[in-house]
């Protein structure tokens, strides 16, 4: 019970005055200061990384497949665009260097200009793996390449998502044309089908026309069995002819020559008696009349000459001879004729049907040559059946894009990435902790003549050269102990004994002006440059108060510089903070100087302070 007592005496010296109350209540709000102000500034940086600006370049050249063209780069911006993980931003290669140079994007994401042309070889025989380069540098923050390397997953999701689109046009594209192919081998099979069957009608006709032919031919042979008949039964004829012949005609030779002989002899007379009559008068009727019998007479006698001539060239043999060649012949040639005939009328439907099986024969052939056109396009876009070959495009195709990472100015390793952060953090509590033991000036020399600056300047000097001393300390231990090796030592040791110069002197202002009041300001301070410098996370993806308060916070251009220094980077932009820097810590001295010309003046409540450490 007497320790509560006692508790309760200490809390009452707390009653009054009110800034003794404020104080009780600041030392009450210092775990929700350390605990809610860094939670609040960090408790969801991922799901603000839209408010991160990184840089997108596309330099992807369309490629062309099939008279198609094919912009994949462009899908996959689309698919950025519709996805806004971060703050994209759309600009030339250029732009996005000069952007990263200047800390305006943290990283980038660059398109090559082969994009295209490499994801639509996927849908040939020698697939190739795209790829796409994001642009990393440490001098802008360490913790935004592990962030970008956390959704890295999802970056490759939406490369994969406009790889495999334009994967899907490339082989819908070769699958309408295997698809056209294909019917084109239909029609080609369907017109070697029409073929088939008009040479199959044609072979039928060709088949009916060579059946004819075959009864035509027996027809003639027909003819030619009747011709042998014919023959026999005119022999049979000629024979009995031939018989008579031998016995009339010896007679009928005998008698016809005397005709022929009384003929002429009567001829003369009458061509005698002409010649008398006509002496006495020529131009009467009677010899008129003469003249005709005599011509009449002529003419009979060249009949009964010719007549008689001829029968006395016969014979029985040439009768009968002559009489068999005419009779079979004539008889020969009708029934031949008829069987021509019908021969040629087979011929001809044969000769049709020839023809009609030769245009089967070239719509067949037109056909299949079409048909193995068609396939042969079709087996030409089908993927290969070489195992090697497959197993490289199985490869490719389960991960089309390579996604390539590259840092400008690497920090390496996790503690060299935060090394500016914390190293702000150290240099800051050491300004805090210097002044708890450290006066913030002379008291004798304040109310001496010294003037204002040498006593402010005095003041905070001890603990300037301390913090130079421990600043050292700290950059040694952690490059030789820990193996920081900056790329600028020099610059890098430089931002130190400025950050630490330049925290004393605000520690050392603030603790002079508000005296105890002022280390409660300093942890104060220190909770929102924690949570507003962007030493860990983008400042972009904390709270808007906090973005507010980031160029105000002298832990903002510690953590800046020292990133340049240490991982690499422009820089200017080392130079610029460091002038931030010098500038913070002129306009303090400044500050300490016109505190000191007031505390000169000497008061109540400075003889007896509302609070004391």
């Amino acid at each position: 019970m007497k320790a509560f007592g006692l508790a309760l005496i200490e809390l009452r010296r707390f009653s009054k005055p009110v800034l003794r109350k404020l104080a009780l209540g600041m030392i009450v709000l210092v775990p929700l200061l350390y605990g809610s102000l860094y939670l609040w500034s960090n408790w969801d940086p991922y799901g603000n990384l839209d408010q991160v600006p990184v840089a997108v370049v596309n330099e992807d050249q369309p490629s062309t497949v099939d008279g198609k063209s094919l912009a994949a780069g462009d899908e996959f911006v689309a698919q950025l665009k519709g996805t806004p993980i971060f703050d994209w931003n759309f600009v030339s290669a250029t732009e996005a260097r000069e952007g990263m140079d200047d800390g305006r994007y943290y990283f980038s994401i660059v398109v090559p200009n082969d994009f295209s042309a490499k994801l639509s070889s996927l849908a040939g025989t020698n697939p190739e793996r795209a790829s796409i380069s994001i642009n990393l540098d440490d001098a802008n923050g360490y913790i935004i390449g592990m962030m970008s390397e956390t959704v890295k997953s999802e970056l490759q999701n939406q490369i994969n998502t406009a790889a495999y689109t334009t994967f899907a046009k490339t082989m819908f594209g070769s699958l309408g044309e295997l698809h056209t192919g294909l019917s084109d081998a239909a029609d080609g099979a369907e017109q070697l089908a029409d073929g088939a069957a008009a040479a199959d009608d044609g072979a039928k006709q060709l088949s009916t026309g060579l059946g004819r032919l075959q009864t035509g031919s027996a027809q003639v042979a027909s003819g030619a069995h009747q011709v042998a008949d014919g023959v026999t039964q005119i022999n049979v004829v000629i024979q009995t002819v031939a018989d008579f012949a031998t016995d009339a005609l010896p007679g009928l030779q005998d008698s016809l020559s005397s005709a022929a002989e009384v003929s002429e002899t009567f001829d003369g007379d009458i061509d005698r008696v002409v010649t008398l009559a006509c002496d006495d008068d020529p131009d009467g009727k009677i010899c008129a009349d003469l003249k005709a019998l005599a011509k009449r007479a002529d003419n009979v006698n060249g009949t009964v000459q010719g007549a008689n001539k001829t029968v006395q060239n016969l014979s029985v043999d040439k009768i009968t001879d002559g009489a068999e060649k005419v009779a079979a012949l004539d008889k020969g040639a009708k029934d031949v004729a008829t069987g021509a005939d019908q021969v040629a009328s087979g011929v001809s439907d044969a000769k049709t049907g020839a023809d009609q099986l030769a245009t089967g024969t070239e719509k067949l052939k037109s056909g299949a040559a079409e048909l193995a056109t068609g396939l042969d396009s079709a087996v030409a876009k089908l993927p290969s059946d070489d195992p090697a070959q497959n197993a490289q495009a199985a490869d490719v195709l389960g991960s089309p894009v390579g996604v390539n990472t590259t840092n400008e100015h690497p920090a390496g390793v996790y503690g060299r990435g935060l090394a500016p952060f914390f190293f702000g953090i150290a240099l800051w509590v050491f300004g805090l902790v210097a002044f708890l033991l450290l006066r913030t000036f002379n008291a004798r020399a304040l109310a001496g003549k010294v003037n204002a600056f040498t006593v402010a300047l005095g003041g905070w000097l001890p603990a300037g050269l301390l913090g130079v001393v421990g600043a050292l300390v700290l950059y040694v231990v952690v490059d030789v102990g820990l193996g920081l090796e900056p790329v600028n030592v020099l610059g890098t040791i430089g931002m130190c004994l400025l950050g630490v110069l330049t925290f004393s002197a605000i520690a050392h202002w603030l603790r002079m002006a508000f005296d105890a009041v002022g280390d409660v300001l300093i942890l104060v301070l220190l909770m929102l440059q924690l949570t507003a410098c962007g030493g860990l996370y983008p400042i972009e993806t904390a709270p808007a108060f906090f973005r507010a308060l980031h160029p105000f916070m002298p832990m903002t251009y510690l953590v800046d510089g020292l990133r340049v220094t240490i991982s690499g980077g422009v820089g200017a932009h080392a130079v610029r903070d460091a002038v931030v820097l010098a500038a913070i810590f002129a306009a303090t001295v400044a500050a300490s100087t016109l505190t000191a010309m007031f505390q000169r003046r000497w008061s109540m409540g400075r003889m007896k302070p509302a609070i004391e450490l």
